[in-house]
């Protein structure tokens, strides 16, 4: 839950919320077997907090599919494949547990923008990169465009045991008026921290690691403790890879 006073809703672009994030639904392991008259419902509480979970996973995803902002494309408004690919996402990342969440900047238009899921692309799908975490989870994707920054992080990410929640500072399509990328202002950044508090709440406990400079921004806006920061590999993205070894596998 967030503890703030204010209202889950839209926000006004340049609003800033504080957001505290706390877990909302304690995980537990019942070890010991027994009758009731009533069922054995509560032998299996994962099944209640998954339930919970996927109301708050369908809960975010409408909400961002109804947003209308300016100079911002809503790539999820206009495609109920990227809405059901985000969700399903989520929906294997709570069995997963994942350990770790990368937040990025913004989506990219030959990336998150085709997919829904932050840091991939129609080719990681297509050829089945994302298989061998997700198996059983079909992604679906309408053609088969690759782009540079999620093929090199999939490639980091292969080496870790598990993946991580991939989430973006600033989760919808910001768009020049030629259509390409481009980098979001402070108000925006502020507004993301909205959709970035609610993400967090599905998560509790994640080591956090940002990638790219208005990343780092964001997480100390929203009160995100970060482990670490990597660069984005976008155009650096040798000194991506040796700042992913350093982190993970070169600790003492």
């Amino acid at each position: 839950m967030v503890q703030n006073g204010k209202k889950r809703g839209a926000m006004a672009m340049g609003e800033c919320e504080i957001i505290k994030v706390v877990p909302t639904v304690e995980r537990k392991t019942v070890s010991v077997k027994s009758y009731s008259e009533e069922g054995d419902f509560w032998l299996h509480p994962e099944m209640a907090e998954e339930e919970e979970f996927d109301l708050k996973v369908h809960e975010l995803v409408d909400w961002l599919a109804r947003q209308e902002l300016p100079n911002v494309g809503n790539f999820y408004a206009d495609s109920k494949m990227r809405q059901l690919n985000l969700i399903k996402y989520f929906k294997a990342l709570f069995w997963i547990k994942p350990d770790l969440m990368f937040i990025g900047e913004a989506p990219g238009i030959h990336g998150c923008v085709k997919t829904g899921i932050p840091f991939t692309s129609e080719r990681l799908i297509q050829d089945g990169q994302l298989d061998r975490y997700f198996l059983g989870t079909r992604f679906d994707a309408e053609g088969n465009k690759a782009e540079g920054s999620a093929t090199v992080i999939w490639q980091a990410i292969g080496r870790l045991s598990k993946p991580p929640v991939m989430w973006n500072a600033f989760p919808l399509h910001l768009r020049k008026k030629d259509g390409k990328n481009r980098t979001p202002t402070t108000s925006e950044l502020k507004w993301g921290a909205f959709a970035l508090g609610r993400v967090l709440e599905l998560f509790p406990g994640v080591e956090i690691i940002s990638i790219g400079k208005k990343a780092e921004s964001a997480c100390e806006k929203v009160g995100a403790i970060t482990s670490g920061h990597l660069i984005h590999p976008a155009y650096h993205t040798n000194e991506f890879r040796e700042q992913f070894d350093s982190h993970f596998f070169k600790r003492a």
